[in-house]
């Protein structure tokens, strides 16, 4: 298979990963909220503080909603202009994945890499979801890429973008992302015997640009948090917003011991090993394949040939080891270290073209994950039982079928390349096209949208659905606001109120006149476990009785 054809897959599994952006709603809980602090600081032009619901809001650092909200100033508040840098973010990543693999290994193997990256599932979806680790991604990969030239040659150049990718990471999620960062390269100058540079000057010197590149995040914290002790967060006044930033949030959540916990129990050593079995679908058998080829020729190989798999290794199994640590556990962690198993799985899938006759264990494994991911995508198809959807899979399955009487020729690479590549995005188009029907028809936020569009421009209110509220936001150009309770609506002037059935005799005796002017049978919370998204998109559950009163 030729570098031309291995281009051609990758673009294909970007666009039909980038077709999600045209979705017109926003699916998790987590990135509403995180599009409505980016729209806080776009509408307000008040970067320094972090608003959610009209209060101030300690967890993340800046950069991301920074982003964000640049995206919104450009291009408007949508749903587009929310997902759109993150996506951007994810190429980015991408590109330095290729990079960072073509300082250790043939453009082949580098465009491999670059295969299964923007194939790898929960990479996929979480360039969409536009978490934190979307944005980290991007910048961790270009950390990792200057900080390798800047070991080699001691150029300007390298020293302030390595800097300035570090600062973004840590701006974006705190100061461990530099362990991710540093790890590999730290793990190979023990394994050269290079422990000098540990305490170099060059190396202190970027050290020391990295935190001044993190002045931003800093100040802002002080502004917000720092200059008011006045202030109640997380209960208490006197927070100090650095120390979060540098301590509790991060020390805090490893041990499970800040201000904000995991309540679900407590972690598992082998949680992060559980969820690399299905995020990193469908070259999860690849990886394995490419650790035990890499150990078993280790030490057949000169030190300078072993360097890549030494720094990737390091690179991944240092932070996979402290995720795997902690007491809090989230699955969308394991992100940021997918890049660094791309490239391992891109330079064993290069030297397994060379020689297409061995390794069949590992096609047995390929064939099974294709026929797993294309029975899920057209099983759960049939039992969702939209006819678009199904439609969808039926093409793409068509397609995989022509394509592999038209490459029959190439049937071995095909089996271990191109059909699990084809089940993996056949089972993603279900999702993202599941998702953005089933939202459209059940989320309370796009359907009351759509009702109120056409009437006359006044405030909305929710009534006890804070995260409509936010999402609405998101869709709407009038001010939206939550309330949890009677006295928190207006006593005069007109405005809308979305009140579930259930709570509309709570507030409906505050009401001096009102008119109900639409309704529906909805889901408040979008967010949930895989079978209750299925129940939801087969209409079944769990839905509430929402109305929309229009109050004078």
């Amino acid at each position: 298979m030729n570098l031309t054809h291995i281009k051609y897959l990758s673009l294909f599994a970007l666009l039909v990963n980038a077709a999600a952006m045209l979705s017109p709603i926003i699916n998790g809980g987590d990135s509403i909220t995180y599009a409505a602090l980016s729209q806080h600081i776009s509408l307000s032009n008040d970067w320094a503080n972090l608003m959610l619901d009209g209060k101030d809001w300690l967890d993340k650092p800046h950069m991301q909603f920074w982003i964000t909200a640049l995206s919104f100033e450009l291009l408007g508040v949508s749903t587009f202009a929310y997902i759109l840098p993150g996506f951007l973010f994810h190429i980015i990543g991408g590109f330095f994945t290729y990079r960072l693999a073509r300082l250790f290994y043939s453009r082949e193997a580098a465009w491999l890499s670059v295969l299964v990256y923007v194939s790898v599932f929960h990479l996929m979806d979480s360039s969409i979801e536009v978490k934190a680790e979307t944005y980290l991604t991007g910048f961790i990969m270009g950390a990792c890429y200057y900080w390798l030239r800047y070991d080699a040659q001691a150029r300007l150049k390298y020293l302030l973008l390595g800097a300035a990718f570090t600062a973004g990471a840590v701006m974006t999620k705190g100061v461990f992302t530099m362990i991710t960062i540093t790890s590999g390269l730290v793990i190979l100058w023990m394994y050269q015997k290079q422990w000098s540079k540990l305490w170099s000057m060059k190396w202190w010197l970027a050290f020391a640009l990295s935190l001044l590149f993190t002045a931003p995040e800093v100040i802002a914290l002080y502004l917000q948090f720092d200059a008011h002790p006045e202030k109640v967060v997380f209960g208490q006044t006197n927070v100090s917003g650095i120390k979060f930033f540098l301590w509790d949030s991060q020390f805090g959540r490893f041990f499970n011991a800040g201000p904000i916990q995991d309540t679900s129990g407590g972690g598992h050593p082998f949680y992060f090993v559980l969820v690399f079995l299905w995020a990193f679908l469908p070259w999860v058998a690849v990886f394995f394949a490419a650790m035990f080829a890499g150990v078993r020729k280790f030490a057949q190989r000169s030190v300078e040939e072993n360097a890549g798999f030494v720094f990737l290794c390091g690179a991944f199994f240092v932070t996979f080891s402290l995720f795997s640590a902690t007491s809090f556990q989230l699955d969308h962690y394991t992100v940021i270290l997918f890049p660094f198993a791309a490239i391992l799985c891109g330079k064993y899938l290069s030297d397994r073209m060379q020689n297409l006759h061995e390794g069949r264990a590992l096609m047995i494994a390929q064939v099974a994950f294709t026929l797993l991911l294309l029975a899920l995508a057209i099983g759960l198809s049939v039992h969702v039982g939209y006819a678009v959807v199904i439609s969808l899979i039926a093409l793409m399955v068509s397609a995989m079928l022509g394509y592999a009487v038209m490459q029959r020729q190439r049937m071995r690479a095909n089996v271990l390349l191109v059909f699990p590549l084809f089940g993996m995005l056949a089972l993603y188009a279900f999702v993202v096209l599941t998702s953005a029907l089933t939202f459209a028809a059940y989320s309370v936020a796009y359907n009351a949208n759509r009702q109120l569009a056409g009437k006359p421009a006044a405030p909305v209110y929710s009534y006890n659905m804070g995260i409509v509220s936010r999402e609405l936001a998101v869709y709407n150009t009038a001010p939206v606001f939550p309330a949890v309770s009677p006295e928190q609506l207006p006593t005069s002037g007109r405005y809308y109120l979305l009140v579930s059935e259930k709570e509309l005799t709570t507030v409906a005796s505050t009401l001096a006149h009102y008119e109900q002017i639409g309704q529906g049978d909805w889901v408040v919370h979008k967010t949930g476990t895989f079978p209750r998204f299925l129940k939801l998109a087969r209409g079944e559950a769990p839905l509430e009785d929402i109305r929309i009163f229009a109050v004078n």
